[in-house]
């Protein structure tokens, strides 16, 4: 098959906070290389680029995302007094409203599932109807990190406390099409590359706030990790354990990746790098053929 042979999918693209912004460079290769996407479910940040790239927007996200440096980062934090987590997410919500249309999930240019946790049992929740803004924000509500969000009075948290790759909601969505799901939390697939440091001049120009914000993203003097990295590196590992047994026992068609381990949980700021991460884990599979066996395998696999 050339890349020129469509075959439809669902994808089930996976939380994992800012390591999620190699979605879009898996996205890109895989639809210039012949996969149709017919449907996207996603969790957390999975659901944030589903929603994008349902809506048709995901171009002018990446635009800002490559755009934003360490102190834009920073700006998009709101601390809050703990109570139900360290930051509110306005600031985040407001911004992504920027991309994300106000309307309905119905009306999105591809059927679109976000996935979250109902915090009091436990259970998956799954957004495939109404409201599109919402649903999102409660599907990135990182437990400790972001307050919960209140959705149809259940009070919600990160779908990747439930289904930290949300295979099974893609089944669901588009019944009969096979599933390429992303991972994120692959800890055998460290980052490949230098993380650009923040600079002298960036930290002068960050006001009081900021730079405490900067301190709890940074280790101390005897390398303990800061606050961040302890989240990341802690949530990475739980739902490390979460995907390999969900995988396993859901089977989906196809799995890609990516090697972003080491990109923390704010590393936002690192979008070209964590991007381009994605595009070479989508591209290796194009390279060995890896991509084309799946083609020829599910070419007449049609809804």
């Amino acid at each position: 098959m050339t890349k020129d042979d469509k075959v439809s999918v669902v994808i089930a693209l996976g939380g994992g906070a800012a390591r999620g912004i190699a979605h879009i460079g898996i996205l890109e290769v895989l639809e210039k290389n012949g996969i149709e996407v017919k449907g996207i479910a996603g969790t957390s940040i999975g659901a944030i680029i589903g929603a994008l790239r349902a809506a048709n927007t995901l171009e002018d996200f990446e635009s800002f995302i490559r755009q934003l440096d360490a102190k834009g980062m920073l700006k998009l934090l709101d601390p809050v007094v703990p109570r139900s987590g360290l930051f509110a997410g306005n600031r985040i919500a407001r911004k992504l409203d920027e991309f994300i249309p106000d309307m309905d999930i119905e009306d999105l240019g591809l059927p679109f599932c976000a996935v979250s946790t109902n915090i009091t049992n436990g259970e998956e929740v799954l957004h495939a109807s109404g409201p599109v803004r919402l649903p999102i924000r409660a599907s990135m509500a990182i437990p400790g990190v972001f307050a919960p969000v209140q959705v149809n009075n259940q009070w919600l948290v990160d779908g990747g406390v439930s289904s930290p790759v949300p295979i099974s909601a893609a089944r669901k969505l588009c019944p009969g099409l096979p599933v390429i799901a992303v991972n994120l939390f692959n800890t055998n697939l460290p980052f490949e590359g230098d993380l650009d440091p923040i600079d002298q001049t960036s930290k002068a120009e960050l006001n009081r706030l900021e730079r405490l914000l900067l301190k709890m993203r940074q280790s101390n003097k005897e390398g303990r990790p800061g606050l961040f990295a302890s989240l990341s590196d802690t949530i990475t590992h739980m739902e490390q354990r979460i995907c390999r047994f969900q995988i396993a026992a859901e089977e989906p068609e196809l799995v890609l990746e990516p090697a972003v381990f080491g990109i923390g949980l704010f590393d936002f700021h690192q979008g070209d790098q964590v991007i381009a991460a994605g595009t070479r884990c989508a591209q290796a599979m194009v390279d060995s053929g890896e991509l084309d066996v799946f083609k020829r395998r599910y070419a007449t696999k049609r809804p």
